[in-house]
């Protein structure tokens, strides 16, 4: 069947469903009719039931709206350039361009539309751009990434792909929202039906999207970009782990996406990329529910298109944006990193963060070295007497290492990072930006230095202390020498943060919940009205729906105003000595034991839901309490 056909398919089963809903309610009726008697009765009832139900789960998936995507938006005024090169693409597919851009923090890029109606109503358009894209690919490659997102939407593509690739946007929403009763039962198990046939159509509808990819930046082109998006994830979790956590250690705040270019650029990248990429491709796999097809089909495909070699445009994507040097680092610190402190340029923060890592080290010696007695300042002319005197082992034991020949070897890098510290507080070295393997330890002629390699013969051996003090001296670090420590910042007054809820326990018939937050808990007395709007939402499989609106009600009242709720009580951790989750015949409860005597027993009922991480951080604390 082809593409057309499936999509056909797919649109029958979307506009079908409600057809379903009332034959559920009709065939009941004549069911029960048929039957003599009370069970005749019970069917008709039942059938009813299941369809009133069936009937809320579909009024709220036509009503289902998608929350606003969370990200800074890209206005028209600010950005023309990028909103010009987009406004072309959408003519040259055939498509309306989105009303607006948002920046998200992923490698990715999409179109997300607000359809109403399963789908069937067209809703606003949204483009979403991953921010890392406008740093890995030039504007060349974004211009084929974007036109293959509107592509989606394309004049080209017939208007029952549309259809099919909204409706099956929509009804995932729509069945994430639903917590479970017949409604999602049976909406669930018509989603997969329907996305059997409805994905075929969209892998179909994958590469007629990169067909607008060609005909908007070229065969070429296209291609690179299809293997760039599939093979940039690894690359930014490594630059993320080795690079990004360095603003932390610096108390500086990194120019993410310069930094990200500079690393992807660097040979050691390069050639990974060009060893591993084609090994990333072909170990996608494809299921029947997947949208896309392998990305190795794909660019396979792209020879049977009729090419279009358009200029290349080598600059980097950011290019496109209005004020590149200001826009940038705000949607950074919007969407990829927090602020650690002032901006700094790559070498200041590697400098920063070096003198931050070694520092630590020299602290743990000198840690060593008044637990052990034998260095109670520290300096290296202590460590270095020790050494002489051969009691390297005694130095090394309370660094605590599981074996002798690993406790030489932290003692070893300890005390090269002390040294370190003193040759970069002397102005003889400092730590040097390395995008192809962290960094390194330069002297003031920029050659790499190795102090591990310098003072690792004198741990293990004090015949060789004699060439360490020489080669010290010429590198001009004296023996006074011990690292000041940079103080730390005092941490700002944390106010207490909700971290998770248990809904309607019951205690002593009432019933209430309990807030968890990482100073206190908080008991609320819960009306029985809340219950049974519960069970009602129950009912059509919205009662976490329900739920999640009234615990977002609580969050915006915030803790002062729902610790002077009538009937609210405020438990500090610290007025808690034990606690558990003990069960007794088929009930399980939750007891806190109050210094002052009292204890707490709340049963956790069948209405009961444990929001958050409530269970998990109350858990934790009882068993601090045993330690």
């Amino acid at each position: 069947m082809q593409a057309r056909g499936r999509a056909v398919l797919a649109t029958l089963l979307l506009v079908a469903f409600p057809v379903v809903v009332v034959a559920v309610g009709v065939a009941s009726v004549l069911a029960g009719l048929r039957i003599q008697g009370k069970i005749g009765t019970y069917v008709m009832l039942g059938g009813l039931a299941i369809m009133v139900a069936l009937g809320f789960g579909l009024m709220s998936a036509l009503r289902a709206r998608r929350p606003p995507i969370e990200g800074p938006r890209l206005d028209r005024e600010a950005h023309p350039a990028l909103w010009e090169m987009i406004d072309d693409l959408a003519a040259l597919v055939k498509t309306r361009p989105p009303d607006e851009i948002v920046l998200i923090g992923e490698i990715n890029a999409a179109v997300s539309e607000d359809a109403r109606f399963l789908g069937l109503r067209p809703g606003r358009r949204t483009m979403l751009i991953g921010l890392p894209l406008l740093a890995a690919m030039s504007v060349s490659e974004l211009r084929s990434v974007l036109a293959h997102e509107l592509g989606h939407y394309s004049g080209g593509h017939t208007r029952l792909l549309a259809l099919t690739y909204r409706g099956t946007q929509t009804l995932a929403f729509t069945v994430d929202r639903l917590d479970g009763g017949p409604a999602r039962a049976l909406l669930s198990a018509y989603s997969k039906l329907y996305l059997l046939v409805a994905r075929s159509a969209n892998r179909r509808q994958e590469l007629q999207a990169d067909e607008a990819s060609v005909l908007a930046a070229g065969s070429r082109t296209a291609a690179a970009a299809l293997r760039k998006v599939a093979t940039l994830s690894p690359l930014w979790k490594d630059y993320a782990e080795r690079y990004l956590s360095l603003g932390a250690a610096a108390r500086r705040t990194p120019p993410v996406l310069l930094g990200f270019r500079s690393y992807l650029n660097h040979p050691v990248q390069r050639d990974w990329m060009a060893e591993y990429a084609e090994d990333i491709i072909d170990g996608e796999e494809l299921s029947k529910y997947d949208s896309h097809p392998p990305t190795k089909r794909r660019i396979a495909a792209l020879v049977g298109v009729p090419d279009n070699p358009v200029k290349p445009d080598a600059r980097p994507g950011w290019s496109l944006l209005g004020a590149p040097k200001i826009d940038v680092p705000e949607a950074e610190l919007d969407v990829l990193i927090r602020d650690v402190g002032p901006r700094a340029d790559w070498d200041e923060v590697v400098k920063r963060a070096g003198r931050a890592s070694v520092a630590e080290g020299a602290r743990l010696l000198t840690a060593a070295g008044i637990e052990s007695r034998l260095a109670p300042r520290g300096t290296i002319g202590e460590v270095v007497r020790v050494l002489r005197d051969g009691d390297a082992d005694a130095l090394a034991k309370p660094l605590r290492a599981p074996s002798r020949e690993e406790g030489l070897d932290l003692l070893t890098e300890l005390f090269a990072d002390t040294v370190t510290a003193a040759m970069i507080d002397n102005g003889v070295a400092a730590h040097r930006l390395n995008w192809g393997g962290g960094w390194e330890l330069c002297l003031g002629d920029g050659e790499p230095f190795d102090v591990t390699e310098l003072v690792g013969a004198a741990v293990r051996s004090p015949r060789a202390v004699d060439e360490l003090v020489h080669n010290l001296q010429l590198l001009s670090v004296p023996a006074a020498y011990f690292c000041k420590q940079e103080p730390q910042p005092e941490p700002d007054p944390a106010e207490a943060r909700m971290l998770g809820m248990f809904t309607a326990l019951k205690a002593k018939r009432k019933l209430y919940d309990l807030i968890v937050c990482d100073t206190e808990v908080v008991l609320l007395p819960l009306a029985r009205s809340v219950l049974l709007r519960r069970g009602l939402a129950g009912l059509i499989g919205a009662r976490g729906v329900s739920d999640r609106k009234r615990i977002r009600k609580l969050r915006e009242r915030g803790l002062d105003d729902l610790r002077a709720e009538p009937g609210a009580r405020r438990i500090p951790f610290p007025d808690i000595v034990a606690g558990g989750f003990p069960r007794r015949k088929l009930t399980t409860y939750l007891t806190l034991e109050l210094s002052d005597g009292e204890t707490l027993e709340l049963a956790i009922t069948g209405n009961t839901e444990d929001f958050g991480a409530a269970h998990d951080e109350l858990t934790a604390f009882f068993a601090s309490l045993k330690a």
